[in-house]
């Protein structure tokens, strides 16, 4: 079909609206620094767009509502593309569509945490060894802020054994059980 490369640009474009909404609604959740180059350079492409949901979706404490909304109507739009251009309009169901774009939100909440976590411990391994010196770039300050609000609970459970946090592999086990069986389970 002639409308399948479009469908796919269209789809990519809004998947990666999403992911740099969630990242925004991230970044505020754990309070993370916004004068550090990455952040701010996600707020200023989230702005515009959430400078209008915000109206509609006002902040909650620390949780950027407008940001979430946003994520859910890019992946909405994303799937209504494909769902139209196949033809398949009749046979939407609307309750089962809103439950799909809830748990790809939070699969890929989830998702952006236990990445997180990974490339932190990788990090954290290649300045160990002595393979890369220092760990003071504004993406690893970042991937410290996403990841430690999400480790604090495991680390006060399991506090640091000698030279061997395992904190990250206790968090890594809940997000994973989480994402493969909590979210599916109640949301497909």
């Amino acid at each position: 079909m002639m409308l399948e490369p479009i469908v796919f640009v269209v789809g990519l474009v809004l998947s990666i609206f999403a992911f740099l909404f969630l990242m925004r609604f991230v970044l505020q959740a754990v309070h993370a620094d916004f004068y550090n180059p990455i952040s701010s350079a996600i707020v200023r492409f989230t702005n515009p767009v959430l400078g209008v949901v915000r109206q509609v979706l006002p902040t909650y404490r620390n949780l950027d509502l407008a940001s979430f909304g946003a994520t859910l109507i890019a992946y909405t739009l994303a799937d209504l593309t494909r769902i139209f251009s196949r033809g398949e309009i009749e046979t939407i169901a609307w309750w089962k569509l809103i439950r799909f774009e809830l748990f790809q939100t939070l699969d890929l909440l989830v998702s952006i945490f236990l990445f997180a976590i990974f490339i932190s411990i990788v990090l954290s391994w290649l300045v160990q060894f002595g393979i890369i010196h220092g760990s003071r770039s504004p993406a690893t300050t970042l991937l410290n802020q996403i990841c430690e609000p999400v480790l604090r609970p495991a680390k006060k459970l399991l506090p640091p054994v000698s030279m061997i946090d395992l904190s990250p592999m206790i968090t890594i086990v809940i997000l994973w059980i989480i994402q493969r069986w909590l979210l599916p389970g109640l949301l497909l």
